[in-house]
């Protein structure tokens, strides 16, 4: 036997498949005449992982997700498309007036059906075209239209657009757009409502409830103006105004489907289920069973109402739905936990993800703040939701998240952790991890932070005059960092070795000689230690590195009188 393990192989008679995006394509079409939408769905990710540039793949994967309910994950593709794959392919426009059409959002439906028809007047999909429009035009008849349905073609696709930069959590590029639309549609008021919503979801509350005020001074009785009020009374604990304006909301039916699904959300957010109940359940008997997030919706209002087979009936048919999904089969754990006597969580949560205290315990989508960056790279739903818990998670979630964006490192990303360190409200130590991660971002200094409650202008750029490094002025690095990292957060030791580095240019070519390391890093520490107003004594510090108190001040003295104080009050 041991000789036989080394003895020559004999030649393999394996033939090895060349597995290319055909392959695979071919096996998701395969699939797909089954009706076996999960398995195609698979292989067409694999097909796009091969050739990331053919816009047929995705179309293909659009035309599966839309078959499984999931219009909106189809309408980002097909907007993948049209903006980074293959501008001129105008049957995206088609596909998503179809998905519009299915998730009852008429006037959407007919504004891209109209711009297919307008760009390709004689195709292959003509027919089927007209088909659709005249659908969407029998729904639109007895309903009533938005005031800026006669708007141009054109503007009405920039909002969506908007709409949609909105869901997926870019907030500053979703603003930029909307207030441009505001700017030059001043009348067009579901911009103006969109804008409210980017204002809140960007830390600008004051901005945001002066946007939606000046929506329903013009229309006091729009419904997605009166919704957005009342997420804003409750973000800013405004309990009587909120209860007033709940009691009217909670009178409301409407007829609109548009205005129903708003209202419904709205009402569960604000923790009105019984009422969300009422309309979804409502919605769905006219939606029918096949969208996936509206029977989500509808199983988390039973849920959080005690209806517990109702609940697991609606998360089943989601389940069957979206069996690649782990969300449903959460939900209906949490189900026969109650069922059983246990402790299943107390209240399900709208966001068809799983909640972000069991997401972030790297459960299901990583063991590392890496894994999270890439998750969040890859699913633009996580990356809103991480974005919104960076606002109102707790401490451990938002330091997860902090640590989570280094690894995305994108405009939007440095825009969110900016605003965060000028929240007077937040929590300092969590500034300084920002702080952090900007600068292992590459994002340009200084950085402006509210820290114990005084403005600050952080920055650790120094610009060396000196031709080369001196061996004894890295020991005294070494001896600062050593004696330093127990006792001081990374930033302050940062901030002693930036500290170090300053002195170093402004004296250069003057530098003292360096006799004992010791003293000159004890004289750093003791500036920091002091600029953070630490309740600590030359003689404390003098005596854990060994040098006299005579030695610390002298050289303290000499960086007090030629450094810049880098972290200075505004």
């Amino acid at each position: 036997m041991a000789k036989q393990q080394y003895a020559p192989k004999k030649k393999s008679k394996i033939v090895p498949i060349h597995m290319d995006a055909d392959f695979y394509y071919e096996r998701a079409m395969r699939y797909l005449d089954k009706l076996n939408f999960q398995k195609a769905l698979r292989y067409l990710r694999k097909a796009v992982e091969f050739e990331p540039n053919n816009p047929e793949y995705y179309c293909s994967m659009a035309g599966v997700l839309a078959e499984l309910g999931k219009y909106e994950d189809s309408n980002r593709i097909l907007w993948y498309v049209l903006e980074d794959v293959d501008p001129s392919l105008d049957e995206c426009y088609f596909y998503l007036a179809s998905n519009y059409a299915n998730m009852m959002e008429f006037e959407l439906a007919e504004q891209y059906i109209l711009r297919y028809l307008q760009n390709v007047p004689d195709s292959i999909y003509s027919e089927e075209a007209e088909d659709l429009l005249d659908y969407v035009e029998f729904h639109l008849r007895d309903m009533p239209r938005h005031p800026e349905g006669g708007e141009e073609l054109e503007v009405v696709l920039q909002h969506d657009r908007a709409r949609r930069l909105l869901e997926e959590g870019k907030f500053n590029e979703a603003s930029r757009l909307l207030q441009k639309l505001v700017r030059e549609n001043p009348d067009f008021i579901a911009a103006r409502n969109n804008l409210a919503l980017c204002y809140y979801y960007m830390g600008r509350f004051e901005k945001a409830m002066e946007t939606v005020q000046e929506v329903l001074r013009e229309e006091p009785s729009n419904i997605h103006g009166l919704c957005n009020l009342a997420v804003f009374y409750s973000h800013l604990q405004q309990q009587d105004k909120l209860d007033k304006l709940l009691i009217t909301l909670k009178k409301i039916v409407p007829y609109h489907f548009d205005l129903a699904y708003k209202l419904a959300t709205t009402l569960g957010i604000l923790g009105e289920d019984e009422t969300a109940y009422f309309l979804f359940r409502k919605m769905i008997s006219h939606a029918g069973q096949s969208d996936l997030y509206m029977l989500h919706y509808a199983a988390v209002a039973a849920y959080n109402t005690r209806r517990w087979d109702a609940a697991e009936a609606l998360w089943r048919k989601v389940e069957r739905l979206d069996p690649s999904e782990n969300v449903a089969s959460y939900y209906l754990r949490q189900i026969q936990q109650r069922k059983e006597g246990g402790r299943g969580i107390e209240k399900a949560s709208y966001h068809y993800q799983i909640p972000l205290q069991d997401e972030f315990s790297f459960e299901t989508i990583g063991n590392s703040p890496a894994e999270i960056g890439q998750a969040m790279k890859n699913n633009p739903l996580l990356r809103s939701s991480l974005l919104w818990a960076l606002r109102l998670g707790d401490k451990d979630i938002k330091l997860q998240v902090i640590q989570a964006f280094e690894h995305i490192a994108d405009e939007e990303v440095e825009e969110a952790l900016r605003a965060f360190l000028i929240n007077p409200a937040e929590d300092d130590y969590l500034k300084k991890v920002a702080i952090f991660v900007l600068r292992k971002m590459g994002a340009k200094e200084p950085y402006q932070a509210v820290i114990s409650h005084q403005v600050k202008s952080v920055s650790f750029s120094v610009n060396p005059k000196f031709p080369v490094w001196n061996k004894k002025w890295q020991q005294v690095a070494e001896c600062l960092r050593d004696h330093m990292q127990d006792r001081y957060d990374f930033l302050e030791q940062q901030e002693a070795q930036t500290l170090w580095l300053a002195y170093l240019n402004e004296a250069y070519p003057n530098v003292p000689v360096i006799r004992k390391q010791e003293a000159w890093a004890a004289s750093l520490e003791y500036a920091v230690a002091r600029r953070h107003n630490y309740a600590v004594t030359q003689e404390e510090i003098a005596a854990r590195y060994g040098v006299s108190v005579a030695s610390l001040a002298r050289n303290y003295k000499l960086i007090s009188a030629v450094c810049f104080v880098f972290s200075q009050e505004k």
